[in-house]
């Protein structure tokens, strides 16, 4: 069969690992959490406690209780996860944010290149940790209207030629891969999404490898890309500034009361 009229399938991972049995993490890896955006009750109500006053003043003006539940697990998971890497009480991680919005770490003296990204789509909720810039999207899997539209404004002249030469039922598979891999890379960057079309990725069935991105000083070329599938139904995608990479996955839950001033489950683990 023709690469061209192939679509790159996302791999299956067929077991995430418990949180208590994390690793180190080390250099060229990247730690993959999943959690679900929608927490009971009882746990969203101590994610809500652990989030700074500033994060609990952004969560209250959310107009949708949805928006705001999705919020509050998004977040408090993201300092949940952090915690076990950095040592501290969850409450405890302080961020700094770049031009773009992209948090990073405020102060990282305890692990200086620590780095991370998430993304939410639906019901999902998934984070990457590395030892370097990283970039992780998930999108939920359904019909995109307007498919062609977007193809047209954020992709490039020969991407846009490629999904032309698709089949209707490859399109929708070939826009996902494509959509996440260049939100992966931007957010690894630090860069917006105005800045999507720039990316460029090979054709689908080939490795994938973008092209230098005009007016970054960072080369695209120097960044992997890999595409995989976080539950039934979702495609995510991560982009890592090294060559290759090791990725593992961890199923994210809560351990012990995050209240602590050092709590189980959240002790050093690099």
């Amino acid at each position: 069969m023709n690469d061209r009229s192939s679509p790159i399938a996302p791999s299956e991972i067929s077991h995430w690992q418990a949180a208590a049995n994390v690793t180190p993490l080390i250099q060229g890896a990247v730690h993959v959490w999943r959690a679900s955006a929608y927490q009971p009750p009882q746990i969203s109500d101590q994610l809500l406690q652990s989030l700074s006053q500033d994060e609990q003043d952004r969560v209250a003006r959310l107009r949708f209780d949805h928006h705001r539940y999705r919020a509050i697990a998004s977040r408090g998971i993201l300092r949940s996860i952090l915690a076990r890497y950095l040592n501290c009480d969850p409450k405890a991680v302080q961020f700094q944010y770049g031009i773009q919005g992209k948090p990073t770490l405020a102060d990282a003296s305890s692990l200086p290149t620590l780095q991370f990204n998430l993304s939410h789509s639906h019901e999902l909720v998934v984070y990457a940790i590395a030892l370097q810039p990283v970039g992780i999207d998930v999108e939920f899997f359904r019909e995109i209207t307007g498919c062609d539209r977007l193809i047209k404004r954020y992709f490039s002249a020969q991407e846009q030629a490629l999904f032309n030469s698709l089949a209707a039922d490859a399109k929708q598979q070939a826009f996902f891969h494509y959509w996440t891999s260049k939100e992966a890379m931007l957010k690894a960057m630090g860069l917006g999404i105005s800045d999507l079309k720039k990316i460029q990725l090979n054709p689908i069935g080939q490795c994938t490898q973008p092209y230098p991105i005009a007016g970054c000083c960072q080369l695209a070329t120097s960044w992997h890309l890999h595409s995989f599938e976080p539950e039934p139904n979702y495609f995510a995608s991560i982009a890592i500034e090294l060559p290759t990479m090791q990725l593992k996955y961890w199923q994210w839950a809560l351990l012990q009361n995050l209240t602590g001033s050092h709590p189980i489950g959240y002790e050093s683990i690099h």
